[in-house]
C-alpha cells in the first residue's frame, strides 16, 4: 500500500511536506544553531516519519501506542521550533510556516487516534 498518494492529503503526505519544507529552511539558519538544535529536530522529524510509517504497518490493536509517540515526538518538534524560533535562528514567516504545517499533522494524528479508538470500542 502506497500510504503517500492517498486522497486527500495523508498525514504521510503531510509530514513529507513539512521535511521538504525544514530542507529548504535549514541553510537559512545560523552554523551554530543549525547543527545543534536544528540537527535535534532533524531527528524529531525523522522520528516522527518512522513512527507514522510503522503506525500504518502495525496490527490494529497495536496502532494506538505508536500513534501516542507520534503524538510526542509532534508536540516536541512543535516546541523545538518555537525554540529556535526565540533563539533568532527562524524569521517569523518560516516559524509560522513550519509551525502550521506541524500544527496540522498534530491535528491529523489526534484523528487518526480517535478514530481508531472509536473503532476498537465498537468491535468490543
Amino acid at each position: 500500500m502506497n500510504v503517500i498518494s492517498k486522497n486527500p492529503p495523508s498525514i504521510s503526505t503531510k509530514t513529507l511536506a513539512l521535511y521538504v519544507e525544514w530542507q529548504l529552511k535549514t541553510k537559512h539558519i545560523p552554523k551554530n544553531l543549525r547543527y545543534s538544535i536544528g540537527s535535534r529536530i532533524e531527528n524529531l522529524m525523522a522520528n516522527l516519519i518512522e513512527n507514522i510509517t510503522y503506525a500504518y504497518h502495525i496490527d490494529f490493536h497495536s496502532r494506538v501506542k505508536i500513534i501516542l509517540t507520534a503524538i510526542a515526538k509532534n508536540d516536541t518538534l512543535k516546541f523545538m521550533i518555537y525554540a529556535l524560533h526565540e533563539l533568532k535562528g527562524l524569521d517569523e514567516n518560516n516559524y509560522f510556516l513550519l509551525s502550521e504545517k506541524v500544527e496540522e499533522i498534530g491535528k491529523m494524528l489526534h484523528g487518526w487516534k480517535n478514530q481508531i479508538e472509536k473503532q476498537n470500542h465498537q468491535n468490543k
